[in-house]
Parts: C-alpha cells; structure tokens; sequence
C-alpha cells in the first residue's frame, strides 16, 4: 500500500463498514472489485471518470481498516516530465507518477484515531480536488477551468464577480486584501509555505501561518 501521510499520534483504525457506507452515500457507482487477504479493493465511477478506493484491514476480514489508498490510471495521454511536476506541485494529497506511457494519481492515509465522517469528508473532497487538477493538466487546451463550471458561463454572473484592479482606475486608492480582511494593516503572504497553509509532501497545517497562508506585514 503506497503511504503519503500521517497524521501522527497514536495508532488506530476505522470500522470498514463505515467507509463503505459513505463511498456509496458520496459517489454515483461503487463496486467491490475484489479482495486480496486484508485489502478489499472498491471501484468508484463518478461523471465519467474511473478511480479505486483500496482498504487496507489490520487483518484479513476484521473489518477494522488502518490504511486508505485511492489510485487513478489515466492512458493515451501525452504529457511531459516538466507537466507532471508542475501537476505535483498544485496537488493537495497526491502524487502524480508516469510508468511507461501510463499516468497514475495515486494517494495514502495511514489511519489514527477513531473514525470521524466529517475527517473522511474532507479526505474525499481533497481527493476529488487533485482529480480535478489532473484532469485539468490532461485537457491541454481541449476546455478551460471555467468552461467545466457552470456558473462561469453566465454572464450575471461573471459581470457581478468581477473584480477590478485598484489601478485600473485613475486615482483609485483601495487596498482589497486589508478591506475582505476587515483590517486596517493589510497582511502578508506567508513566506513560509508561499500562501497555501500547507507545507510538504504531507501537507501538514503550516505554523507560521496557523493554516491561513498569510501573517502579519513584517515591520522594518
């Protein structure tokens, strides 16, 4: 089982049934695809695209899961080595490797703790922020972010997100950050994970920042 992160503490594991029960309550088709002594292997087809979820069990049949992988193969596909790192970089708690002329996606959770579904909620929508990143890198220029969202193609509402530029206008003096912030000192871009809140290939919670991305402006 290919393993990306932990989330530290002390041991645990996750009650199989449980899991199951939100793949099939969060996605459209959801198969059994076999099992191989403690893995029990699940296909997931959602709008089109084709990914598994594999459970890995402290033993086989204990129903008791201690390790969560999800793995998509993507084939036909041409993509260089320099696409495939700039890939990595934007993904959340994948990895992107190519294999032959095979692209795979694939992501690891080692389990600790109890089983918490809204913790298994958030795994599961970073997992289909990644696919929508892959699939993003894959379309080239076949169709754009904002084509694949509906809202972005209605005028209404295009015209009421916009958002112009403080210089844009002549004598235009508005600072945006500080005034979504609410703040009179505008802040930062935090220098240490570079505004994303997350450091590392195991994307732990940065501490400069406290998981914002931004900190208070450095006085000289």
């Amino acid at each position: 089982m290919f393993k990306m992160f932990s989330k530290g503490g002390s041991e645990g594991s996750w009650p199989l049934s449980k899991i199951a029960a939100a793949l099939k309550n969060a996605y459209g088709t959801v198969d059994i695809l076999g099992e191989d002594g403690p893995l029990k292997v699940y296909g997931v087809q959602e709008n089109g695209v084709n990914f598994v979820v594999a459970l890995m069990q402290s033993a086989t049949g204990s129903g008791k899961v201690v390790e969560i992988g999800f793995l998509a193969r993507f084939v036909g596909f041409s993509l260089t080595v320099q696409a495939i790192e700039g890939l990595n970089r934007n993904l959340h708690i994948s990895v992107a490797a190519l294999e032959g002329e095979d692209l795979f996606l694939m992501a690891g959770l080692q389990i600790t703790g109890n089983y918490d579904g809204g913790q298994f909620a958030l795994v599961l929508e970073a997992w289909r922020r990644d696919l929508m990143v892959m699939l993003h890198g894959l379309s080239g220029n076949q169709a754009s972010m904002t084509a694949a969202f509906p809202a972005a193609k209605m005028a209404a509402a295009r015209k009421f997100a916009t958002n112009r530029a403080p210089d844009a206008e002549p004598g235009a003096d508005f600072d945006m950050l500080s005034s979504f912030f609410g703040a009179e000192a505008s802040k930062e871009i935090c220098d240490e994970c570079g505004g994303k809140g997350k450091r590392g290939l195991i994307a732990r919670t940065c501490v400069d920042c406290d998981g914002s991305g931004f900190v208070a402006p450095h006085r000289h």
